[in-house]
Formats: structure tokens, C-alpha cells, sequence
């Protein structure tokens, strides 16, 4: 499934027109975009929770020139699934 799928089955089931359903998708994507870029955790009782990870600096070896180079600590986004949503997905 994908972005426009997902705001048609919306659309379809919340009886509210595609440009609706759209706007109420982009909401929830952008609410968890800003909270995730200020460091937060969001957590979905019985869906999940997005996380966000720091990746430690470390360094890195060029194959082509065996030079070393140091990758700085970075951040990135995470999804642990609840327990009720991984054993209705089993």
C-alpha cells in the first residue's frame, strides 16, 4: 500500500472527500516528522513508537585507498511495533 492508496481507504471508511482524508494523512506524518527532528519519542499505545537513535562517531575505511576517514555521530528514526500490533500482523 502506498501514500495514495492509504487516503483512499480513509476517504472510503471516514466517508470525508480524498483532499480531506490527504490533509488528515499529511498531519499525522508531519506531526511525527517535527517531534522525531526535536529529539522526541512518539509512542502509538497498540500501534508502536517512533524513536530516535544516535549513531555513535566512528571511523570508516576507503576500500579503494585504504584511507581512513571519521563518520560523525548522526541521528536517525526508529519504529519499535507494539506487542498487540506484532501478534496481529503474525
Amino acid at each position: 500500500m502506498n501514500k495514495k492508496e492509504l487516503v483512499e481507504k480513509i476517504s472510503v471508511e471516514q466517508n470525508v472527500t480524498k483532499a480531506r482524508a490527504e490533509e488528515m494523512v499529511n498531519a499525522v506524518f508531519s506531526t511525527i516528522v517535527d517531534e522525531l527532528k526535536a529529539g522526541e519519542n512518539v509512542k502509538i499505545p497498540g500501534f508502536g513508537n517512533f524513536v530516535v537513535k544516535t549513531r555513535k562517531q566512528r571511523t570508516a575505511v576507503i576500500p579503494n585507498s585504504n584511507r581512513r576517514v571519521i563518520i560523525p555521530s548522526y541521528r536517525v528514526a526508529g519504529f519499535r511495533p507494539a506487542k498487540n500490533f506484532k501478534d496481529q500482523v503474525k
